[in-house]
Order: C-alpha cells, then sequence, then structure tokens
C-alpha cells in the first residue's frame, strides 16, 4: 500500500479535524443514527432534508472525483 505524502496527510488531517460527529434519532424508524455536521441517512432508508445540517456543504468542484476535474494521464 502506497504511502501518502506530508501534503496529502496534512490535508486528510485538516478535512477531519473541520468535522463534526452528531446524533439524532431517525425520523423514519427512531433508532439512534450518527452524521457528519447535522446530515443524517439511516439504513430504513431515511435522510435528513439537506438544509437541516449545520454549516455550509463543500462545493462539488472540491470533490476530488467530481466529474470536471481534467483527466490525469
Amino acid at each position: 500500500m502506497p504511502v501518502p505524502s506530508a501534503e496529502t496527510a496534512a490535508a486528510a488531517a485538516a478535512f477531519l479535524d473541520g468535522q463534526e460527529i452528531t446524533a439524532s434519532p431517525c425520523g423514519g424508524c427512531g433508532k439512534e443514527i450518527y452524521g457528519v455536521k447535522g446530515r443524517y441517512s439511516c439504513a430504513c432508508g431515511w435522510t435528513s432534508p439537506w438544509w437541516e445540517g449545520h454549516g455550509d456543504l463543500q462545493a462539488a468542484e472540491t470533490d476530488p472525483d467530481w466529474p470536471g476535474h481534467a483527466a490525469k494521464p
């Protein structure tokens, strides 16, 4: 398994540092579920509305898998 560069590791640590794990009862089945910044999805199929979370969502362009990124050779 390749070892990430120091730059990649620092970027991952900065991203994770900004995340907040939250808990809530599922709106579908009532089980306690966990999410990131107040956004939830349960195995029963229930998902909380995107606008109910805390903080802004990241732009799609910041996702490394976003289709708009140019393919690297």
